[in-house]
């Protein structure tokens, strides 16, 4: 039995809607039954932002009467760089986006590990992140990235280790390929994690590819019920990236049913309630 008494709260990253206005997107989320939506703050490379720091007021006013969320997503490419203007402007435009968290009553925001970064540098970003956000009301969480400075269990705990308050965005599909058991990663990191991303992967740092649910290297199940018993009992969110990395030809409405299926089904697997169909 897991430590888990009841099913996790469900959430879909907005992402995979970015021709759609947030507004939009979220209703969307929410009319397919997610209990929640996470918002991408975040250029993908098929479709802008959908909250940034010139948000209208009068969008931040409506988005404010459609939670709960589950996250908002503030990646950015030179959070930690080598370079110290580029590191400094990312840091200011991070701690600036935390107040559309707080304008959302979203309770956790979330930051990648950028490009070209060196280690003490990132540390430092990192820890400033955590301090910032604590004093405005908000937990701060590190999604380790595949091929990134912090991209394992091991560093992600190191990371833990320098910067006091920070937290985790457990994403398995980026240990993955870099080699960790994701099981086990789970047990180390699950004390930590705040959030989750529900996904799949195949492939090496060189050549992976975030594949359909189901569909990866991932034993899902195993994973989540290792996050489960070692403490986890934050949401579980979908964000689906295998429109863009693996062709998966799924409209936006049918990969919002699937998800919410996946959900369901593999944390009734992970809780014991019934075997993987």
């Amino acid at each position: 039995m897991t430590a888990l008494s009841q099913m996790p709260k469900t959430s879909f990253h907005t992402g995979l809607l970015a021709d759609m206005p947030v507004t939009e997107a979220v209703r969307m989320i929410r009319d397919h039954g997610y209990d929640m939506a996470e918002i991408n703050g975040e250029t993908l490379p098929w479709g802008e932002a959908h909250l940034g720091i010139e948000t209208p007021a009068s969008v931040i006013s409506q988005l404010a009467g459609m939670g709960p969320y589950s996250a908002l997503c503030i990646h950015h490419r030179d959070f930690g760089s080598k370079d110290a203007d580029r590191r400094d402007a990312a840091q200011l435009w991070t701690h600036a986006m935390m107040a559309r968290a707080v304008d959302l009553g979203i309770d956790v925001v979330h930051v990648i590990p950028g490009e070209q970064t060196e280690l003490s540098a990132l540390y430092g970003a990192l820890a400033r992140g955590a301090e910032v956000a604590q004093a405005k009301g908000l937990t701060f969480a590190l999604e380790p990235i595949v091929g990134r400075e912090i991209g394992t269990a091991a560093s992600a705990l190191a990371a833990i280790e320098a910067a006091p308050g920070l937290k985790i965005n457990f994403d398995a599909s980026h240990l993955k390929p870099m080699g960790d058991d994701v099981t086990e990663a789970a047990r180390k990191l699950a004390p930590h994690a705040v959030h989750m991303h529900l996904k799949d992967v195949t492939g090496t740092p060189a050549d992976f590819r975030f594949v359909p649910i189901g569909q990866g290297e991932i034993d899902l199940p195993a994973m989540m019920r290792a996050l489960f018993e070692s403490g986890y009992d934050g949401p579980v969110s979908i964000e689906h990236e295998s429109h863009w990395f693996a062709g998966d030809t799924r409209s936006g409405a049918q990969v919002l049913k699937d998800g919410l299926s996946d959900i369901r089904r593999l944390c009734e697997a992970a809780l014991g309630r019934q075997p993987v169909a």
